[in-house]
């Protein structure tokens, strides 16, 4: 029989698998391949005697057993390209919070992935941390002893409803990258120090790009968006020296050092402090510009793989 596999009937797998919420493609297609015990490029495996005028999603509706509906609901992305839409959140591909996944799906170590947005990054009802440097579920380490952390990303929400995915997009990047420079140059905050003592023990030290690094910041980087996303205290950072005085002084009582900077990284600090407040206000006047294009793929479900149980 000639025609291509478009066209070709597709038979219902025996396992039927729910989609997560969110979840991305790729990630779907790998869980029915292992419920069913399939390779997932035999998932779409067509009839050899019947032909069917169905598109992809209603295919693999038939092959998944769920509604289309449902899929197409469940997984933002399914079929489509990601077109670009003003006022919309970057997005990437990261593991859900591994305890909504065991209780949606009754089974406990299970990965998957699913779209989010940057500013998610700790599961409140659950208290994990879900966000950057965690490339496992078992490394969203549980934040029932870090109330200040679970409270910062509540904290962040309510910024992000009231000012925008544009502007705090802009607070969040500038502000992140912040903190990573102070800490090179030797900033040091007593809050942060006592987190990474918790988180660990032994002596205190994390290697780079490990999720307690991030963690042990996130209040401070949450506070710092606070600051930036404030339309009165851009004004007065953008203001002459006088006025840029208040806003220093603004920004050490919410985060007071634990000790003082050297000379030159001062001059760096003053001088960043403002150059922050100027890209902030950039973005704050600019048209909304559809920047949700910009999201990141998701691994191929050729090439990912689950990193194991938790």
């Amino acid at each position: 029989m000639s025609g291509t596999t478009d066209f070709w009937l597709v038979r219902p797998l025996p396992m039927p698998v729910k989609p997560f919420p969110g979840e991305t493609e790729d990630s779907y297609l790998w869980r029915l391949s292992q419920r069913n015990k399939i390779p997932v490029q035999r998932l779409m495996a067509p009839s050899s005697w019947l032909l069917s005028q169905q598109d992809y999603v209603s295919r693999l509706s038939i092959v998944s057993g769920q509604p289309r509906d449902s899929l197409v609901k469940a997984i933002p992305h399914l079929g489509k390209t990601q077109k670009g839409q003003s006022g919309r959140p970057r997005q990437h591909a990261s593991y859900a919070c591994r305890r909504c996944v065991a209780q949606r799906t009754g089974v406990p170590d299970q990965s998957v992935w699913t779209w989010a947005s940057r500013h998610d990054q700790v599961c409140i009802p659950h208290r994990l941390w879900i966000g950057r440097a965690v490339d496992s579920p078992s490394r969203q380490f549980d934040l029932t002893e870090f109330p200040d952390v679970v409270e910062a990303q509540g904290r962040h929400h309510r910024l992000l409803r009231r000012h925008g995915n544009l502007l705090l997009d802009a607070c969040y990047q500038y502000g992140s990258a912040f903190w990573h420079s102070m800490f090179q140059r030797g900033y040091r905050l007593s809050d942060r120090a006592e987190r990474l003592r918790q988180l660990s023990p032994v002596n205190g030290r994390v290697r780079p790009f490990d999720p307690r690094r991030y963690v042990a910041v996130y209040p401070e980087i949450v506070e710092t968006i606070s600051l930036y996303a404030s339309p009165h205290w851009r004004k007065i950072a953008l203001a002459g020296d006088e006025k840029f005085e208040r806003f220093k002084a603004e920004f050490n009582r919410r985060l007071p050092q634990e000790r003082a900077l050297r000379t030159t990284t001062r001059d760096w600090f003053l001088t960043e402090l403002r150059q922050i407040a100027v890209r902030v206000e950039a973005v704050a006047g600019s048209p909304q510009l559809p920047i949700f294009a910009a999201a990141e793929p998701p691994p191929t479900a050729q090439t990912w793989r689950p990193l194991g149980p938790d």
